[in-house]
């Protein structure tokens, strides 16, 4: 029977910081999209109501705390 090469929990641990790191700062791209477009609207009185504004501090902040950790390689 051949051998598998064993995966480390840390190599594996980066790659899901690295990855949580990458969505969250798609979702900073994509809510920053959505509040300029909130911001420059037409109808002053079409609102919305979604956050955009708490979410891309929030998501900003996940980002941050992920990259910080992958780079540590926790």
């Amino acid at each position: 029977m051949r051998d598998m090469p064993t995966v480390s929990v840390l190599y594996v641990s980066n790659h899901l910081w690295t990855g949580a790191a990458i969505l969250s700062a798609v979702v900073v791209v994509i809510s920053s999209l959505a509040d300029r477009r909130r911001n420059r609207r037409r109808n002053i009185d079409a609102v919305g109501f979604m956050p955009w504004t708490a979410i891309t501090v929030l998501s900003v902040l996940a980002t941050v705390v992920a990259a910080a950790l992958a780079l540590k390689g926790v």
